[in-house]
């Protein structure tokens, strides 16, 4: 509540002062109506009157291409055909150039054609063999649950008290008994024969009985022993490893089923996907190149450059196209003037080549940050001339400079008066002294564009109206 009384207190003081100026200011020229000299200055008023106020911000251009067009070949090589030269106007799918060496690029395209086919039937084996696999991995995990049982009953039966049976273990201890009794008798034989010759046909016979009877003993006793007996801490270890790698085995086909009991191998799936991918995508490369190998015109429009000519090899850029229909000035204005562009802004544009032509144009583009030339922060925008110019600019070289006047803002056949006459009593606020029925009369008034002479009035005044200028004269 405070700050409206004092911006009210604010107001009527300066309508006070202004009231009390205007009033002193009649009185004195009332009474001075007599005094005056011809050095003394009268009042001067002007009348509102019917105009135009247009705010431009003037600058320089330079007439450039927009939008150009880098024309290529897909791949290093020569060039074998060459259609066009600088300055040439072609049509959409004019034929520019050919590349040479062709067939190397159409071999290309077959052979990464080859390897998409390749990749693409291995992707189809997946699918095709699915089952095939499943039941391979099936049978590989039955093969490994039963090596598994296996190695657990080895391991079981070699230790102490497993190897045998009580039944076992005493039929292998009568077989012992019987063996040393047939070797005790081969024994007494073969004594029978002692001094005799090595020769002697009878203990040659008793000796073999002899050797016999010492072979059963030994296998008997090995029999019983391993019976009775356990493994060796050696033995022990490779039990022990094979149960291991038995069951190691067994996981492996367990996760390997896994994978392949509801379809093909994700992992693989996921390869032979990715193969095909990079086939699919170096033969989409081989496929452009040779498309690229012959260059044609993407639009109407003119050829601004030529790099090469024909034999010469070519890494880059070949032709350089540009719509001259499209013109675009390149505007510089002075960073004071930032309130007078944006976007959408009319433009008026003089040639230095054709000082007698306004082309018009329209803004469509301001730079967000200022650029420097010669030492000077400068504003940068991008003018569109209206395509009515578009004939005449053909025929004008890119590069041309031109004097360029931004309208900020344009107020044709309004109400105008001096901008001597206004008296501003708060920023933005403004009021002016009309001469009504021989007297001065404040009146507040609402101001639109200004420049500066003039300032254009949105309401309060009349045209035909007067207001002082104070000591100015104006028309």
């Amino acid at each position: 509540m405070r700050s409206l009384l004092s911006k009210k207190n604010r107001w009527v003081f300066a309508i006070l002062l202004l009231v009390i100026a205007g009033g002193s200011f009649a009185t004195y020229q009332f009474f001075s109506e007599r005094e005056e000299t011809e050095d003394t200055p009268a009042v001067q008023t002007a009348l509102v009157r019917q105009g135009d106020i247009i705010i431009r911000a003037s600058g320089t251009g330079t007439l450039i291409i927009a939008d150009e067009i880098l024309l290529a070949f897909g791949t290093i090589g020569p060039v074998e055909e060459l259609y066009v030269q600088v300055g040439d106007l072609v049509k959409e799918g004019d034929l520019l150039a050919i590349q040479g060496e062709r067939e190397q690029l159409e071999s290309s395209v077959a052979s990464d054609q080859l390897a998409v086919m390749n990749a693409q039937q291995v992707l189809d084996e997946l699918a095709d063999q699915a089952d095939l696999m499943t039941a391979l991995a099936l049978l590989e995990l039955a093969n490994a649950q039963d090596a598994l049982k296996d190695a657990n009953y080895t391991q079981f039966v070699q230790q102490e008290g497993n190897r045998a049976s009580k039944s076992t273990i005493n039929a292998a201890k009568a077989s012992l008994v019987l063996a040393e009794n047939e070797l005790e008798k081969a024994q007494s034989e073969f004594n029978k024969f002692y001094g005799r010759p090595a020769d002697d046909p009878g203990r040659a016979l008793a000796l073999t009985k002899l050797s016999s009877a010492q072979g059963k003993v030994d296998s008997a006793l090995r029999a019983l022993n391993w019976y009775l007996g356990q493994p060796t801490d050696i033995q022990q270890m490779v039990l022990d490893a094979d149960v291991a790698i038995a069951e190691a085995r067994l996981a492996e086909a367990e996760r390997n089923y896994e994978r392949l009991r509801d379809g093909p191998d994700p992992e693989e799936v996921s390869k032979a996907e990715l193969q095909l991918q990079n086939a699919e995508a170096k033969r989409s490369i081989s496929i452009r190149n040779l498309e690229q190998s012959v260059i044609t015109a993407p639009l109407d429009a003119t050829v601004m450059n030529v790099s090469a000519s024909v034999g010469e090899t070519v890494a880059g850029t070949l032709i350089a196209l540009a719509d001259l229909t499209q013109p675009y000035v390149e505007i510089f204005l002075d960073e004071t003037d930032l309130d007078k562009i944006a976007v959408g802004f009319e433009a008026e544009v003089v040639f230095d080549a054709l000082p007698d032509r306004t082309f018009l144009g329209q803004v469509v583009q301001v730079d967000p940050s200022l650029v420097t030339i010669q030492g000077v922060s400068t504003i940068r925008g991008l003018v569109k001339l209206d395509e009515s110019s578009s004939a005449d600019l053909e025929r004008l070289p890119i590069g041309l400079n031109a004097a360029v006047d931004v309208v900020g803002g344009r107020a044709e056949g309004v109400p105008i008066i001096p901008f001597e006459a206004l008296r501003e009593l708060e920023p933005g606020e403004f009021a002016v002294f009309v001469m009504q029925d021989g007297e001065l009369k404040l009146r507040i008034v609402e101001v639109g564009l200004r420049d500066f002479s003039f300032a254009e009035i949105l309401s309060g005044l009349q045209v035909g109206e007067l207001v002082t200028t104070g000591i100015v004269e104006t028309q």
